[in-house]
């Protein structure tokens, strides 16, 4: 709408919950490892890939202004944003189908494999964000692109950290001997 007023409010709330969820997941998921490591797996994969994906499509998709106002773009054309919303999405259901129907630690490793797999390759951006381009000319943007990409990583880390656990406790070699 014209002489509509876009503020970064939306995107942040969304974000802060993406990290709350992160770190809810993150912290149950070591808990549970040394008590049942198939519920480890299973929470992982409801929170870090399915609640995280579920909430990341809302603010890369639906509150698409308000994400490139939190990020510093100005997007006339918002349809790569859309994209990262719908695999986000796509991701998020998956995991949230196989942690709900117990399809078992294999399937859960997957997806957080899978998911790890798809932010590795974001690292990317972050990582041309924090060094380079346009962005990184401004120091706020600069600033943010670099806690993105720590952030990033951080969360890659332990998505492929739990998916290891699930391959592992399904029986899949090579992960059997770890």
């Amino acid at each position: 709408m014209a002489g509509e007023v876009v503020t970064a409010r939306e995107a942040r709330v969304l974000f802060r919950a993406t990290l709350a969820v992160s770190m809810l997941g993150i912290f149950l998921g070591i808990f549970f490892w040394f008590v049942n490591t198939d519920i480890a797996v299973r929470i992982a994969a409801a929170l870090l890939v399915g609640i995280v994906g579920i909430i990341s499509f809302f603010r890369h998709s639906v509150f698409y202004r308000s994400d490139q106002e939190r990020m510093g773009w100005n997007q006339d054309h918002p349809e790569f944003q859309f994209e990262v919303g719908y695999a986000n999405l796509a991701i998020g259901i998956w995991a949230l189908v196989a942690v709900t129907l117990n399809w078992g630690a294999f399937a859960c490793g997957l997806v957080l494999a899978i998911y790890g797999t798809y932010l590795l390759c974001t690292l990317l951006l972050h990582a041309k964000g924090a060094v380079g381009g346009s962005t990184a000319q401004v120091p706020a943007n600069r600033q943010r692109a670099v806690r993105s990409l720590f952030f990033t990583l951080f969360f890659v880390v332990f998505l492929f950290v739990f998916a290891v656990i699930g391959f592992a406790h399904a029986g899949v070699v090579p992960f059997t001997t770890l």
